[in-house]
């Protein structure tokens, strides 16, 4: 499963659990109002079951352009004034890889997505004439 599905998926499962969570609270308020219990009874949700999870590894400190996934995230901000996209620079599986994001979410599953065969070594922001306006990781070129 892509991270980006699976990121769909928990939020998902969240708005069900919330929502069950709601029922719940109606049923108690019913029994409020009779004085007596009634027998209402909260279904198992996904989230009472406690699976561990499984670390996934980093990528070396020592890979070009290196940044913990977390201080990646914190860097990222909303496109700003004459800014028309992210231009992202990434390397997979050896191979050296730009594009171009107008979505900062993708981004940010993107990042997410870091591992041994992904590794985000620059983002930036473009204007219109694909001129780079602000470095948000990574060194500025010179």
């Amino acid at each position: 499963m892509r991270p980006d599905q699976q990121i769909q998926i928990n939020t998902l499962l969240l708005s069900r659990e919330e929502l069950f969570v709601r029922v719940y609270d109606l049923e108690q308020a019913a029994a409020a109002i009779l004085g007596e219990p009634y027998p209402f009874t909260r279904p198992a949700l996904p989230s009472d079951l406690r699976t561990k999870r499984k670390n996934t590894p980093l990528p070396s400190e020592r890979s070009v352009g290196f940044q913990p996934p977390s201080a990646a995230v914190d860097s990222l901000r909303r496109l700003e004034r004459l800014e028309t996209a992210y231009r992202v620079t990434y390397r997979r599986f050896g191979q050296v890889v730009t594009e171009d994001h107008d979505d900062l979410d993708a981004l940010r599953t993107l990042l997410a997505s870091q591992g041994a065969q992904l590794t985000v070594t620059r983002i930036e922001t473009i204007d219109l004439g694909a001129r780079t306006k602000a470095v948000l990781l990574g060194e500025a070129r010179r």
